[in-house]
């Protein structure tokens, strides 16, 4: 009777710590990227993150090639281009689970930004992503292969107003991201991500952010079909800009590239 009263203390205990339903999780990342002409880059990051109740931890590294876009087609008639970067990557996530099997995580993705057309108010840049995804647990399961769209809608509002120029001070990005399942994976299936936050631009190279985000996710273990997640982001970014001559940008120019 001891024993049967003692296992059940454990169930217990182990469900209410998986139990991750409501949460918050601490999210941080080193953002890098080098240019290596006008129009080529590569940019990544490495980035650690956990929960609260302590059920996991994640490590990852994400690399992207971008491509940017200086002109349209000669037919469109258009000053600037209508789509703004083009983009490849990978990235790999190693997910570190307390009571469960750990999870492995190998992604491809493609995606391409642009500027919403009424600038002159608000700089609205979209972001859409494929991603395929293919997860491993280590219990002896097959891969995982699915496929989702990522949509990502963000901005930056300036915390004062400057008349000609933003090369350092504080600003405010937003972003919203909407996600849509070709084919579903077996856990970790996110959305919606709604992101406010602050930041704060200290030269060309240097930029760093802090989000306070609301999550909605599907899937996220075993004993969650989804959950309620409020993340808190620490983002620190270093460019090694290409040495050229001087380039005289606009306040517009220069706020849209703080625009992730």
């Amino acid at each position: 009777m001891v024993l049967l009263f003692s296992s059940s203390i454990l169930r217990s205990q182990e469900s209410e710590i998986e139990d991750v339903s409501t949460n918050a999780q601490f999210w941080t990342d080193f953002n890098l990227r080098h240019e290596f002409d006008e129009k080529k880059s590569l940019k990544g990051f490495v980035g650690y993150r956990t929960i609260s109740p302590h059920i996991w931890d994640k490590v990852m590294i994400v690399p992207t090639y971008d491509i940017i876009h200086t002109k349209s087609p000669n037919f469109m008639n258009l000053k600037e281009p209508l789509i703004s970067s083009f983009h490849l990557g990978t990235g790999l996530y190693y997910t570190n689970n307390v009571s469960e099997p750990d999870n492995f995580e190998f992604r491809l993705m493609q995606g391409l930004k642009f500027f919403m057309p009424f600038k002159e108010f608000i700089p609205l840049k979209t972001y859409i992503r494929f991603e395929q995804r293919f997860q491993k647990t280590f219990d002896d399961s097959y891969w995982n292969v699915s496929a989702r769209f990522r949509f990502k809608f963000s901005t930056i509002i300036e915390w004062n107003k400057r008349l000609l120029t933003f090369t350092e001070g504080l600003y405010i990005p937003i972003s919203i991201e909407f996600f849509l399942n070709v084919e579903k994976a077996n856990r970790d299936n996110d959305d919606i991500r709604i992101s406010p936050g602050l930041g704060y631009k200290f030269n060309d190279q240097w930029k760093a952010e802090f989000y306070v985000s609301y999550h909605h996710s599907k899937n996220i273990s075993e004993t969650n079909d989804s959950s309620n997640d409020f993340v808190f982001r620490l983002r620190i970014y270093k460019s090694s800009l290409k040495k050229s001559s001087p380039v005289i940008k606009t306040k517009e120019e220069e706020i849209k590239e703080l625009i992730e």
